[in-house]
């Protein structure tokens, strides 16, 4: 269930188009509450709200439906099915199709910090000898 209510939330934060919910204030959960209450008539305590959010703590089924009635779901069973992702297994043919990372040697990156420290330092003596 876990990965679930974890995906309810990010679906609600996108509908939301507020802050990431690790800043939201207790007010920001009463807004919340009302919000759904408008939507779907039915009532969510705001300290049910910031535990779920907290510690995806569930009350009740009741709870679940009206958070995903909220984000227009029939209700929390509907979310699950249409959320279903199901499991991928990888064979060595389907991993060889993803390119490896190309990363750029570290000497390489010591070369370019220091050539531009002495072209800095070059242009900075220049500067003050054209004075």
């Amino acid at each position: 269930m876990k990965p679930y209510t974890d995906d309810l939330k990010q679906q609600i934060e996108r509908v939301l188009h507020w802050e990431p919910s690790s800043h939201w204030r207790p007010r920001d959960f009463v807004h919340l509450s009302e919000l759904i209450c408008n939507r779907t008539d039915q009532y969510v305590d705001a300290h049910e709200l910031q535990a779920f959010w907290q510690s995806s703590t569930v009350s009740s089924p009741v709870f679940l439906d009206a958070l995903a009635c909220f984000i227009d779901y029939s209700d929390w069973g509907d979310f699950c099915n249409r959320n279903f992702y199901g499991t991928v297994e990888t064979d060595d043919e389907t991993q060889l199709l993803h390119a490896p990372m190309w990363e750029i040697p570290i000497r390489w990156v010591i070369a370019i910090c220091w050539f531009s420290v002495i072209a800095s330092i070059t242009i900075g003596i220049l500067l003050v000898l054209k004075r």
